[in-house]
C-alpha cells in the first residue's frame, strides 16, 4: 500500500536577513491502495514554493502545498469497499515566528 519509487527535488535560496524562498518537487510512483493489491494508482507529481522575509529576529513566510492541485487517492477507506481518501487539496499558509536569540545566522 506504498509506493516503491519516490523522488523529490527543492531549491533553497536565501539571505542570513531579507528575503528567502524555496521551490520543492515530490513524485510518487505508482502504489496498491488496497490489502489485496487490486486497485493500482497511477503516479503522480506535487509542487510546493514558499516566500518569506527575515528582519532581526522575525520572520514572515507564504508557503503554498500541492500547488498543482493533484488529487489522487492515497488510501483506502475504512468505510467501505472502492472507497478512497484522496490526497490534500491546494493549501496556503501565512505564518509569522519570532527567533529567540536573533536571526540564526
Amino acid at each position: 500500500m506504498s509506493a516503491r519509487y519516490m523522488a523529490a527535488t527543492e531549491v533553497i535560496l536565501g539571505r542570513a536577513e531579507g528575503w528567502r524562498g524555496n521551490v520543492r518537487s515530490n513524485w510518487i510512483g505508482s502504489r496498491f491502495l488496497n490489502k489485496r493489491n487490486t486497485a493500482l494508482a497511477p503516479d503522480y507529481i506535487t509542487w510546493s514554493a514558499g516566500i518569506g522575509y527575515l528582519l532581526g529576529n522575525v520572520e514572515l513566510r507564504l508557503d503554498g502545498t500541492n500547488l498543482n492541485d493533484q488529487r489522487p487517492p492515497v488510501a483506502e477507506s475504512e468505510l467501505g469497499d472502492a472507497q478512497y481518501y484522496p490526497l490534500p487539496a491546494r493549501r496556503l499558509e501565512v505564518s509569522a515566528r519570532w527567533l529567540l536569540g536573533g536571526s540564526p545566522h
